[in-house]
């Protein structure tokens, strides 16, 4: 009795181990099919089988598909499975783990054992979930010839619990994942539409947003060139700094936005509160809160002269440099009420006039070698 107990006491662990390990890799992994891997993994190595494959429900497809394999089962790579296989149907039916060795009258079932030696199982565990069949691993037989013992049966059930809660788990995780994508899209859509209207807004720089972000993204382009260049550019907030960047203007009064001629001290005190403004509407929403910051700074000088707080060369986002020298260019090379569109040669000499007092002489440097290189045009 004592042999017995010492034996089973120095396997049980073995076993154990397999179950734990599983369990707590299926806890971390939210792809089903690195997951399903990583089942056929524990489970062919722990119980030495010659083969292990697993399917799994296509709920698109009405069947169940090979979506993960180890060992012998090569020749089952991108199976399909009918929901009407004598398989399936045995295992809905008895809702069970299949065992052929204790199989009795096996040809009640029609097909089933041809199934069986098809499959080449052994052992075939279901996965169960609010009473669906979810999937099922089979499992060839052992590579010592052995037959699996009850226990490892038991441990194979109780692993199929584990699996279940964990691809639907993973499955969630997904769909999830899925709709807050098009959540963010859908708002983005939306602020995208406002800061339309706020261009639509603005008689005199109307196609603004298009110009500026073609610019500012073939400048960004040229600095990621630029070996020596240390600072990094965050690319996802850029796209949305350049056609946010102006939002703010929604809150400027349109007598200000389309005045026909130069504004007043106290006209030019509201209109530049539109960086504020922007960076207000957009800070309450998480994921746009450093595009907020980009927005808030977009019209700081390098030399500190700027607005709204006299920011100073490196402590201005990198972004917002960007976006001050094309946004620049663009209202530069467009009609205003007061005077007519400057030509792209001079107002290519004040950026490089005001390199290094108001604008980034780098930035700048990145800003001309775009030009020359036919990225920089009016479309």
């Amino acid at each position: 009795m004592r042999l017995v107990r010492k034996v089973f006491m120095k396997r049980r662990p073995s076993h154990y181990n397999m179950l734990i390990q599983a369990s707590r890799g299926m806890a971390l992994i939210t792809d089903v099919r690195k997951l399903v891997k990583l089942i056929a993994y524990i489970v062919n190595r722990y119980m030495k089988s010659r083969g292990v494959c697993i399917y799994l429900y296509n709920e698109s497809k009405k069947s169940y598909e090979l979506m993960g394999s180890r060992g012998s089962n090569t020749h089952l790579n991108g199976g399909v499975m009918e929901t009407n296989n004598p398989l399936i149907t045995w295992l809905e039916e008895k809702q069970a783990t299949l065992v052929f060795n204790n199989l009795k009258n096996i040809s009640d079932l029609l097909g089933l054992k041809e199934q069986i030696e098809y499959f080449h199982c052994a052992v075939c565990v279901p996965t169960f979930w609010k009473k669906q069949l979810l999937g099922f691993l089979i499992l060839d037989k052992k590579k010592s010839g052995r037959s699996y013992k009850k226990i490892e049966i038991e441990l194979l059930s109780m692993l199929s619990n584990h699996v279940a809660v964990a691809i639907e788990n993973a499955r969630n995780f997904t769909e999830l994942n899925r709709l807050r994508e098009r959540e963010k899209e859908s708002y983005f859509q939306i602020v995208l539409a406002l800061a339309q209207t706020v261009d639509e807004k603005d008689t005199y720089t109307r196609g603004h947003l298009e110009l500026v972000f073609l610019y500012g993204m073939s400048v960004a382009e040229e600095l990621n060139r630029l070996s020596c260049f240390s600072e990094n550019i965050n690319m996802d907030d850029l796209k949305t700094a350049l056609r946010l960047h102006d939002i703010g203007k929604i809150g400027i009064p349109d007598a200000i936005l389309n005045k026909n001629g130069s504004l007043t001290p106290e006209e030019w005190s509201i209109m530049k509160q539109h960086c504020e403004i922007g960076a207000r509407i957009l800070e309450p929403i998480e994921k746009l809160k450093n595009v907020a910051v980009i927005v808030r700074y977009h019209q700081e000088k390098y030399d500190g002269t700027g607005y709204p707080e006299g920011l100073k060369g490196e402590e201005i986002p990198l972004e917002s440099r960007i976006i001050a020298v094309v946004d620049a260019f663009h209202a530069m090379t467009s009609d205003r009420p007061y005077r007519k569109a400057l030509s792209e040669e001079a107002a290519l000499s004040e950026l490089k006039n005001n390199a290094g007092t108001q604008f980034d002489p780098v930035v700048v440097a990145a800003f001309i070698r775009a030009l020359e290189k036919g990225k920089i045009r009016k479309i």
